[in-house]
């Protein structure tokens, strides 16, 4: 199932970044820098987080944590909405 999601989830993040990678990118200064804890049901935290890794500006990081499978994401308030949006499948149906 792991597979799966990471196999839909790709796609549809070259498509929001328009295959930009926001490692290179700073991020917008007067953004705040926010953190967000995610819930994951059907992926696992680890694995996700290696994918999401290189769409995080250059302040972003990301976290599994493996007793909960829960990804924690701090970064620009814009990405880390983005990267949820992607993880929740909210992308694709327009929200």
């Amino acid at each position: 199932m792991t597979r799966l999601l990471i196999a839909i989830i790709l796609p549809i993040l070259s498509l929001a970044v328009s295959g930009n990678s926001f490692s290179q990118y700073p991020g917008p200064r007067n953004e705040p820098i926010v953190i967000q804890i995610v819930q994951l049901d059907h992926a696992n935290a680890k694995e996700l987080a290696r994918v999401l890794q290189p769409f995080l500006s250059r302040d972003g990081r990301i976290t599994a944590y493996d007793p909960g499978n829960v990804l924690i994401i701090k970064d620009r308030k814009s990405i880390v909405a983005g990267l949820v949006k992607v993880i929740k499948g909210r992308l694709a149906n327009g929200d």
